[in-house]
């Protein structure tokens, strides 16, 4: 394959990659059915109706950190045993191709920086590509400006958890040997005397 025909497959591969999650958020048809603690759920159709099922979809692109981050930003819920998600209007991403680049070639590992556009918006975006032989699938292991975009947003109560144990934490103390003595402080007896040798 050829420099223009593997930025052609990753052009394809991407804009794919970046439709799934909407895909699936979007999927439900009709009004909301439960309402759980005042937020409104509406049950996903059944090509998407279990978590494996979704995760499944999502593996087909990329890898599991960022599966399971996509996941979780689906906000799903079981709801009388079946799996629902929040009912409302989902906004439109940068899922379209506009440039491509590629800045790292090794056999078995890209890197890809891409403009995406699409919501009147415009973003770069680098993926970081990998896959574990000649005649395996690429994934997308790596994608940047997650902080941006709420598909792909880390959790905020664990990273909200790790800086609050980190302030907690009290500071090192130097380690002392448990099997040391400890060392007496000697005390003089002395009171200004010198005392006197007997001689016979």
């Amino acid at each position: 394959m050829n420099s223009l025909d593997e930025l052609r497959m990753f052009k394809q591969f991407i804009h794919a990659a970046e439709q799934v999650w909407t895909q699936i958020a979007t999927s439900p048809r009709g009004k909301p059915v439960y309402t759980v603690n005042g937020v409104d759920f509406t049950p996903l159709p059944e090509r998407y109706n279990s978590k494996r099922k979704i995760s499944r979809i999502f593996r087909r692109y990329w890898g599991r950190q960022l599966s399971e981050t996509l996941i979780r930003n689906l906000n799903l819920r079981l709801v009388k045993g079946k799996l629902c998600i929040p009912f409302g209007e989902i906004p439109v991403f940068p899922t379209n191709v506009q440039t491509l680049q590629l800045k790292l070639n090794q056999p078995n590992q890209k890197v890809v920086s891409a403009v995406l556009v699409g919501g009147n918006r415009k973003v770069r975006v680098e993926y970081r590509f990998v896959r574990v032989g000649a005649t395996a699938p690429y994934m997308i292991m790596k994608r940047s400006g997650k902080e941006y975009d709420r598909r792909y947003r880390p959790p905020a109560a664990t990273n909200t958890n790790a800086k609050a144990k980190a302030k907690a934490m009290p500071p090192a103390k130097p380690l002392v040997n448990p099997t040391a003595a400890p060392k007496s402080k000697s005390k003089s007896k002395s009171n200004g005397r010198q005392k006197l040798l007997k001689t016979p």
